[in-house]
């Protein structure tokens, strides 16, 4: 005769003391209350686990705060399950897996792939970005809830304030996050895709830049303007190496080889495209050795040519120029990255290959084979474009 296992009481569960060694209270169909020697009271089921057929058994909480009730309605769930042959087990952590994949859980875990794959500071922005304009509002949402909808009533007072770059810069990102989750398993397809549309783009507005034939003036003005020394000499350094605010301000005297009259740019220095990011070699001009020969004596004992004026350990701010140039005048009328252009433009004018002058700029011409070939073969002939541009900025100065 099968032996009949008599249901727990309240009473009976209140009354167990503990013992010198812990013991169990039986209720029936897998459920038990296991009582420690320190007289704590657990909730746990006893089962054989589907598939290896294994008897286990697993806490499903303490008394009292889970009832006796309420630890019978928990063994009929997981009874129910076994009869469909799932796991209890199996099936909690997956709820678990459920509740965790939160709009921030995923974002963080996309943080750290991401985080290998492009520049700190850059992964710095963006996480920033974020943490202001999207997980105060629905970090906590589950992903597989947010749609597009919500996403584009989330970011509607970005588009409010006209802050149309950044506006455009959050859906990316968005989009970033919701693609690793359908890629990692989260859920299924990315439901705000197409977000972005409800939104105007702004059209890309070049840098303002001054005319070749402008530039006598704009030199005039910099070198009469109150500024530091070390302002107008990386000015000077950055309208004649052609390179970005960035590159510029952070040229290293290591990076210098005064044997071959080169600067090596690290990649690491460098904007990245799509293609990946090469270092950069600068061919310098004598206006330029000439330049750094009298920084040699002011900052040689630096790590950085322009370094910071409180942390010399660190280079000056990227934008010195850029705020030098609206502090003289030419707001709208010439900034820090549109010094490029009026290299550029001069070259053009010069009948400079066009490849040649690309380079010069560190622009990507071609594929990535091409590019890494290209960054040694172009050296050489960029010699004569650096020299070319160095004579006219020499030659403009001496018309001031």
């Amino acid at each position: 005769m099968a032996r009949v296992t008599k249901p727990l009481t309240n009473t009976e569960i209140d009354r167990a003391k503990p013992k010198g060694r812990p013991y169990t209270l039986t209720d029936g169909n897998g459920l038990f209350l296991l009582i420690s020697t320190t007289g704590s009271k657990t909730w746990q089921f006893n089962y054989y686990r589907p598939v290896i057929n294994k008897r286990t058994k697993f806490s499903i909480g303490a008394y009292p705060e889970i009832s006796l009730s309420q630890a019978r309605a928990k063994r009929e769930e997981f009874r129910a399950l076994l009869a469909n042959g799932v796991d209890p087990q199996e099936q909690i952590k997956l709820q678990g897996q459920e509740q965790s994949h939160t709009f921030y859980s995923i974002a963080c875990r996309w943080k750290e792939k991401r985080a290998k794959e492009v520049e700190p500071l850059t992964m710095q922005k963006n996480w920033a970005r974020l943490e202001r304009y999207l997980f105060p509002v629905i970090g906590n949402y589950k992903i597989d809830k947010i749609t597009s909808p919500l996403l584009i009533e989330v970011l509607k007072p970005l588009d409010d304030q006209g802050f149309n770059d950044t506006l455009h810069r959050m859906f990316n990102l968005t989009n970033q996050i919701f693609n690793y989750a359908v890629t990692i398993g989260v859920i299924q397809i990315n439901l705000c895709q197409k977000a972005a549309s409800a939104y105007h783009k702004a059209p890309q507005t070049n840098h303002p830049a001054i005319k070749p034939e402008q530039l006598p003036k704009l030199l005039f003005d910099v070198a009469n303007a109150r500024l530091s020394l070390l302002t107008k000499l990386l000015f000077k350094w950055q309208l004649l190496s052609m390179v970005r605010p960035a590159e510029a301000v952070s040229v290293e005297w290591a990076e210098i080889d005064f044997v071959k009259n080169l600067w090596v740019i690290p990649a690491i220095k460098m904007k990245k495209t799509k293609q990946g990011q090469f270092s950069h070699i600068v061919p310098l001009s004598s206006q330029m050795l000439s330049l750094l020969q009298e920084l040699k004596p002011m900052t040689g004992q630096h790590c950085f040519v322009f370094p910071h004026n409180h942390l010399p350990n660190r280079s000056a701010s990227k934008e010195l120029v850029a705020n030098a140039l609206r502090k003289i005048g030419y707001k709208g009328i010439q900034d820090s990255h549109g010094l490029r252009s009026i290299a550029r433009t001069y070259l053009e004018e010069q009948a400079i290959d066009f490849r040649i002058a690309e380079s010069c700029l560190a622009h990507k011409i071609g594929d990535s084979t091409s590019q890494a070939y290209n960054r040694y073969d172009y050296v050489e002939l960029r010699r004569p474009a650096m020299q070319i541009w160095g004579d006219y900025v020499e030659k403009c100065e001496k018309t001031i």
